[in-house]
């Protein structure tokens, strides 16, 4: 869709969108309207769309969508290793670890927001807060496994 939006704008005429929203906590916001704010503003049409911020969004959008599946396939692994009895592994540590760095990853991608119409601008910066407590958590997990794996490692050794 991506793709074809870029060579044929016209077969998008009556596609609409709402207005971009950000449920952050934190977070600073500048609308603008050019050169007056119109009358159905909630609903934006997509051909109005600016083609930078267009890429902008799609380079985002794709970014956050493969840290989420590469954070899933960590997981999955540590999963896996659990249910071998392999609970206190360094891949396990590696793997929290990486977690939480891909959870940071997101969270600077969703740092900034940049939406740009015919007449309607938006440009937000925001933090959020559950993929950083996500990757505190994993970060917690990785040391807590990590001193797992140092104990089972000097248990092995006194046997």
């Amino acid at each position: 869709m991506f793709i074809h939006f870029q060579f044929d704008r016209d077969s998008y005429n009556e596609w609409s969108m709402e207005k971009p929203e950000n449920d952050s906590v934190i977070r600073f916001e500048k609308e603008s309207f050019v050169p007056h704010k119109p009358t159905d503003y909630q609903n934006l049409r997509l051909t109005d769309w600016k083609t930078s911020s267009l890429y902008f969004n799609y380079f985002k959008f794709i970014s956050i969508l493969i840290f989420i599946y590469l954070s899933i396939n960590q997981f999955k692994k540590v999963l896996k290793s659990v249910s071998k009895l392999e609970t206190f592994q360094r891949t396990n540590v590696r793997a929290f670890r990486k977690i939480g760095y891909y959870c940071l990853l997101i969270a600077g991608l969703s740092f900034f927001s940049y939406w740009e119409f015919n007449y309607y601008s938006k440009n937000s910066i925001s933090i959020s807060l559950n993929i950083l407590l996500i990757a505190l958590l994993a970060f917690i997990l990785a040391e807590i496994f990590k001193e797992g794996n140092n104990l089972m490692e000097e248990n092995q050794l006194t046997v």
